[in-house]
């Protein structure tokens, strides 16, 4: 599914109404036809008669004063709050304000003095309409809409907001001082790409996206984010012949591991197997190979010299040849950071020609010494940071990237020519041609050591099934949120681990299929 910036939604409407020739006023009539609909179903189920609509000066309050107007209709008690006074409305808002008042409907002023009956109302309230702030609020809401908004917090019972819960930030997700918790939320043609982001998805409730008539093809020529669905990875997924041997379903090598960390190398290989990998290939320390033959029986080991536990390599010329007989390389996951494994990575970066993964230690030193070096990448290649090796990279903090996810992403992808895997809740995954999807799916559970092991190994795997990197990082980012989901709902999120992400993937394809 597209998402759309605020910045976009403006243009769209603007193009609806001044190239199409879609009055506003029509626009707004279809939104708040949609919104009362919803709130009548709401009230329907919570068997209540009495609401309670806060409108603000805009657009959004425009929406709120014509959704009034229908619930009056429908007989519904209706108490109206305005942020803005009646005469200092324009536009679309000016007119639906306006037709209430013809209809002798008082509406009274929120201010300071009016704030305890507020609240007293949402109190009373079978459901409030948050119509105070649309998609475009940038900044921090203060003064009685803020008291306001915590007044709902408070009070009400149930809410439903119009567009966007009032106080989320629509491009960033970013909480603006303060906003409503909605349980229901009715957005207009497209989500907007806030509202998919954290922290803002928390408080948007259950969200239903209306049609108001403006025609999809309007956005045909925009650049465009994409929230990942579960059909489109589905075809993504290479095909599985029946007369297929282990090399159809290609060879990947994974640089991994370290005596600290034996588990993360068998993490990835564990994931990449049941991703349909038909071979792995795991050069690791000498010394760790009995641990880990113990837990991933499949895999063929390639024996590395070792120094203090650490994989160190004499022998550019094997490392070269390991890389050049496989079809897909990862690089990174338990390693340790360390001067040795700079010099690895080197090398790596160096003389891959096969598609690269490259993950947690792999980026640690790279961000230690020089993330230029990434410039020197002779293979297509993905980068799997979660937001401190984001921020390590960039040199920055990991608040400057949270601020703004998807910008931090598609910049870093654009300046280094490869694909950007960011995790944390709503994974973004941006690739060097500017394309940038939102992964919908996983849970707080996936917070626990080793799981960014178990990504990275399902990226490489469908690289070896020459799956393009973007779309590789795209259907693994959907897919490792999928089989925590899974493995959540059985053991609880609080109680997984890792190898539970892993063994559920096979799960989550077969889910997929399932759901076709």
């Amino acid at each position: 599914m597209k998402l759309i910036t605020p910045e976009q939604m403006r243009r769209i409407d603007r193009e609806a109404i001044e190239r199409i020739g879609i009055p506003g006023v029509v626009l707004m009539e279809n939104a708040a036809f949609q919104v009362s609909m919803k709130a009548a179903e709401i009230l329907t189920e919570r068997n209540g008669r009495r609401v309670l609509i806060v409108a603000g000066g805009g657009n959004n309050g425009g929406d709120a004063f014509a959704v009034a107007r229908h619930l009056l209709a429908m007989g519904y008690s209706v108490c109206v709050y305005t942020l803005s006074p009646p005469d200092a409305l324009r536009g679309d808002a000016a007119v639906n304000a306006n037709i209430l008042r013809n209809m002798g409907f008082d509406m009274e002023l929120l201010e300071p003095a009016s704030l305890e009956r507020f609240a007293q109302n949402c109190s009373q309230a079978d459901l409030v309409i948050d119509g105070l702030f649309g998609t475009g609020l940038n900044r921090d809401v203060e003064g009685v809409a803020r008291d306001a908004i915590e007044c709902i917090n408070q009070h009400a019972a149930c809410t439903l907001s119009i567009d966007i819960p009032s106080g989320i930030d629509g491009l960033t997700g970013r909480i603006c001082g303060s906003c409503v918790r909605a349980d229901y939320t009715v957005t207009f043609f497209l989500p907007k790409v806030g509202m998919v982001q954290y922290p803002a998805k928390a408080f948007l409730g259950e969200l239903t996206v209306a049609d108001i008539s403006i025609p999809y093809a309007l956005t045909d020529n925009m650049e465009t984010c994409e929230l990942t669905e579960g059909e489109a990875v589905l075809q993504i997924l290479p095909p599985r012949p029946e007369d297929a041997h282990k090399g159809t379903f290609g060879k990947v090598l994974i640089l991994a591991g370290s005596s600290n960390m034996p588990g993360a190398a068998a993490l990835s290989a564990q994931a990449a197997y049941r991703t349909g990998t038909g071979l792995v290939r795991m050069a690791v320390p000498q010394d760790i190979i009995s641990v880990l033959a113990a837990r991933v029986p499949e895999a063929v080991y390639a024996p590395m010299d070792s120094r203090c536990g650490h994989m160190f390599c004499e022998d550019n010329n094997g490392l070269r040849k390991l890389m050049e007989a496989s079809d897909a390389v990862l690089a990174g996951p338990g390693l340790s950071c360390c001067e040795d494994t700079y010099e690895l990575i080197l090398q790596v970066i160096q003389d891959c020609r096969k598609p690269l993964v490259l993950d947690a230690d792999a980026l640690n030193v790279i961000a230690r010494n020089d993330t230029e070096v990434l410039s020197r990448l002779k293979c297509e290649a993905i980068i799997t940071p979660h937001p401190a090796e984001m921020a390590r990279l960039l040199g920055t903090s990991i608040e400057c990237v949270q601020s703004d996810r998807i910008g931090t992403a598609k910049s870093f992808a654009e300046e280094y020519g490869l694909t950007v895997v960011l995790k944390g809740a709503g994974t973004v995954i941006a690739g060097p041609d500017g394309r940038v999807s939102i992964n919908p799916t996983g849970n707080s559970g996936m917070a626990t050591a080793g799981s960014g092991d178990v990504l990275a190994g399902m990226i490489v795997s469908l690289l070896g099934q020459s799956v393009p990197p973007y779309e590789a990082a795209v259907a693994g980012a959907y897919l490792h949120g999928l089989a925590g989901d899974l493995a959540a709902g059985e053991k609880g999120a609080a109680s997984m681990t890792a190898s539970d992400i892993s063994d559920r993937i096979g799960a989550a394809i077969q889910a997929l299929s399932v759901n076709k």
